[in-house]
Formats: C-alpha cells, structure tokens, sequence
C-alpha cells in the first residue's frame, strides 16, 4: 500500500515542532567535530568572556575552507548537475524551499536546510539524494544523506554530523535511511546508520550541559588548548589553574582518576609520595605524574631513574628544520621550500629557499654541499618529521637517494634522546613547549608552520623577499631554540 503524500504544512511542523527559532540555544551538526575533539572551546562560546576571544584564523585556513566549499560544488555538479540548490543559503524561506523540492521529488537537494527544533538542532547539509527502494510520507522514494569533505581519511566527526542531518531527514520524511555516504578526497564511504541512535543521544546531552554551564570541559594541552579564537584563553586558564592537562605523557583516563580523587591541580601532586599517586591511577602513570609533578614544583628537568641524557657528538654540530607546502596551494604540488640550519660550532645560521616545487632538489643539494662530509657531523632535528620529509624527496628525486640515506644515518632526534631521559615541566615534548620551559622565546607570537607556509606562498606569487621574511625569521627560531634546548639542559644538569 503506497504511503500517502504529507504537506507543506506538516513539514514545516515537523521541523519546528511549533517552536521559535532560537540559534543561541540550538546545535548545528557542523559543530560536531568541536563537540568530540574540542568540547572546550564550544563551552567558551556560551560562557567564556567575550573580552578574551582573539580571532587567529589565518589566510591558510581560509584558503583551505575555501577549497573545501570549491570542492564540494565540483563534486555536485560533475555527480549530481541536475540538484535543485537550496537559496536563500539559511532561514525560514530556505526551510520551506527545501521541503517544495522534497515534495517535488527532486533527484538531488544541494545544501538543504535540516531542522528539528523538538531535539534542539538545525543544520545545512551537503545534499540529499533521491532513492526509489524504499518508500516514505513523501511518496514511493526517500531522501538519503551524502555528506563532502576534502579529507583524505574518514573521521568520527564526519560520521556524526552525518548522523545527525541522517536522523533530521529521518524524522521529517517519516522513515530514517539504512545508511549515509561521506564522500572524501579521494574515496566515498557509506555507512550504517543502525546503532547511530545512541551516539546522537549522547551528543546531545554533551552539547545540552555545555550550552547550559552545568559542566565545563577539559581543554586540550597547551600551546594549542583550544581553537581559535579561544586558544590564548585556554592556554593562560589552563597555566593560570596548573591543571592537570599540563601533565605531560598522562592521558585523559588517568587525570579523570585523579580529579574523581579529589586532586584538581599539578601543586596538589607535589607532596604526595610517588606510591600514592600509583594507588590511584597505576604503578607506570603513577611514576610518570609524581616526576613531572616534581618538575613543575622545582621549575626544572628531573633525571628518569636509571637514565642518562645521552645525545650523540661530533666536531660539527648541525641543528636543522624544514619548512613544507602542503596541497592546500591550488596549483603547486608538496614539497620542502625551505631549510634552515644553525651550525652550532660557528654560531652560523644559513637557510636555503626553493622558488617552487620543481626547485626543491636544488636547495637539498646546497643543503647537503653545506653539510660537507658526513662522517664528522651531528644533524640534530626534533621529532622525525625531516626524517619522513627527506624519504619524500628520495622518492621524488631519485638522485639524491643515496646522499639523503648517508646524512640520515647522522640524524638524531633530540626530541626522542630527551624524552627518554628527563621529566620536564611542560604539558607535552612539542618543541614550542620544552623551548619556553628552558627560556626560548620565539620572536614573533602570530606565526606557526601554516602562516609561514602562506608567507612562501606569497613569495612564490609576487616574488617579493618582505612577503617570505617572516617565515624565514619563524624557522631560524626554530632551529635555534633545538639548540637552546639542547646547551640549556647540558648546563643544568651539570650543575644539579
């Protein structure tokens, strides 16, 4: 038996449940990934002061959104050009234009609009596709969810905000979709909705008591607490508290054990004996917190047991760092544009900047001219992401295979050599956290790898050396805060 056709009233019914729009006390889908990776800073948005919200959303994340809406439209219109799109982009006109498609049986819907003000939500989604194997209160078919992301992997935001626009559709054409598509960068994903239900209920209830205050999240661990505009705010709340996020290598689960234990702060650690704190998150935790803990008390390195600080030496010590473009750039392929290099034997920093992606083994050659013979040289890095990087370029220039495989076998991370020796007072071994911890300051405050990135960009479009200044002086502090790093930690353990 056919299911009969609904009108426009009971759709517009259906979405409002009679309500008044209210955005400040709704929730849009498309928050959900701060709502599961960065619940924080949605708890700012309702009551952090308005006062401390500092906007840093750079040209390279603008780019990237702006790549991401110029792929979504590519994709609708090479897949989908007969979709109906949904204008104006928002409001109640867009609400009901939607529903005149729906009622019309348009093959596809781009950006529909998506409420249901009974659960407190309403979104925008990608499109809404047609599908004749199931009917609804719409007719002999169904409108199914396909949502876009220019991401290379599927990620569980992604399969919320599905989700959630899946359930709205659900709900307003009276029968809910076995399943979505999440088309990425490369590849499509579907996706069961069955067992969806439950996700969606705790999210709501997460989004419920932040929206409301009844309670306030863990931030994330500083230099990066939280996304802009409330990183600075949560960086200084978090240092301001001594929270226990600043605890570097404990884990979410452990500080949980802690706080449900009465203890709030890294100072309320400071006098508990070492077999205390194992009683209550474990014998490994428990050794790691009690020794950073120290660390932060004594604003100073402490020696693992057992352990050694051994970095390796020789006569030439090199401290290196790349700078890399990734494929956010419209029409230049990845690759290093920059290497900076302090010779810490001649207090000499040289740098060597590519002009493009096909300039990228010219600078790898001068780099490894500069680096000379292999044998009498240290080449210190933090972390293994030049390591990674030079593989790359082994690969994309053939050539250069051998002399990279030789100057990596002298690499040494200093990041994995420190980490396996000394507690720290910092909340992780990120470079921007151990520098400052041992007195580095980088000179400017509003740059990071992705602004220097666009800062090449700029470079590369109008050629003019002030546009690249800035990354340039960005990486010199790089490399010279490894061997601040590196004669600061050498200095005081001498004398401990």
């Amino acid at each position: 038996m056919a299911r009969r056709q609904i009108t426009l009233e009971v759709l517009i019914q259906r979405a409002t449940a009679g309500q008044r729009f209210n955005r400040h006390a709704l929730f849009r889908p498309s928050l959900s990934y701060y709502l599961l990776k960065d619940p924080f800073w949605l708890w700012c948005e309702r009551h952090a002061p308005k006062s401390a919200a500092v906007d840093e959303t750079t040209r390279y994340e603008t780019l990237r959104m702006q790549q991401g809406v110029e792929y979504e439209a590519r994709w609708v219109k090479t897949n989908f050009p007969q979709a109906v799109e949904i204008k104006p982009s928002f409001g109640f006109s867009a609400l009901k234009n939607t529903f005149g498609a729906m009622l019309d049986g348009a093959p596809a819907i781009y950006q529909p609009q998506l409420w249901d003000l009974a659960r407190d939500s309403y979104g925008k989604g990608d499109l809404l596709v047609r599908d004749d194997t199931e009917a609804s209160d719409l007719g002999p078919f169904h409108y199914r969810v396909i949502e876009i992301k220019r991401s290379k992997s599927l990620q569980s935001s992604h399969v919320l905000q599905a989700a959630f626009y899946t359930q709205n559709i659900g709900m307003l054409q009276g029968y809910v979709p076995r399943e979505f598509t999440v088309v990425l960068k490369d590849s499509v994903e579907s996706v069961g909705f069955d067992g969806k239900d439950a996700d969606l209920d705790a999210a709501r209830r997460l989004w419920n008591m932040l929206r409301d205050g009844s309670v306030i999240p863990e931030m994330k661990r500083p230099p990066n607490a939280a996304s802009s505009p409330w990183r600075l705010y949560a960086n200084q709340r978090a240092h301001d508290e001594r929270d226990l996020v600043l605890l570097a290598g404990i884990a979410k689960r452990e500080r949980d054990k802690l706080r449900q234990a009465g203890f709030q702060k890294v100072d309320q650690l400071w006098h508990l004996r070492q077999e205390e704190i194992s009683e209550i998150i474990g014998a490994h935790y428990g050794e790691i917190a009690y020794h950073v803990a120290q660390a932060y008390k004594h604003a100073g390195a402490v020696m693992k047991p057992g352990q050694q600080l051994k970095i390796p030496r020789a006569k030439r010590l090199l401290y290196f760092d790349f700078e890399t473009s990734d494929s956010v750039h419209p029409s230049e392929p990845p690759h290093v544009y920059l290497i900076g290099c302090y010779n810490g034997s001649r207090d000499q920093f040289v740098k060597f900047l590519a002009r493009g992606a096909e300039d990228e083994g010219r600078i790898f050659t001068e780099f490894f001219d500069y680096v000379g013979d292999p044998r009498d040289v240290c080449l210190y890095h933090w972390t293994d992401f030049e390591i990674h990087q030079m593989r790359r370029v082994a690969r994309r220039w053939p050539s250069l295979a051998a002399m990279i495989e030789q100057v990596i076998e002298k690499c040494v991370d200093l990041k994995a050599a420190i980490q396996a020796a000394l507690y720290l007072p910092v909340p992780s071994f990120s470079i921007k956290c151990v520098a400052p911890a041992l007195g580095f300051h980088w000179r400017q405050k509003d740059i990071g790898a992705y602004q220097s990135m666009v800062c090449y960009w700029d470079y590369l479009e109008n050629r003019d050396l002030f546009a690249i200044d800035r990354a340039l002086i960005y990486n010199e502090d790089d490399c010279m805060a490894m061997w601040h790093v590196d004669q600061e930690l050498g200095k005081r353990l001498q004398t401990s």
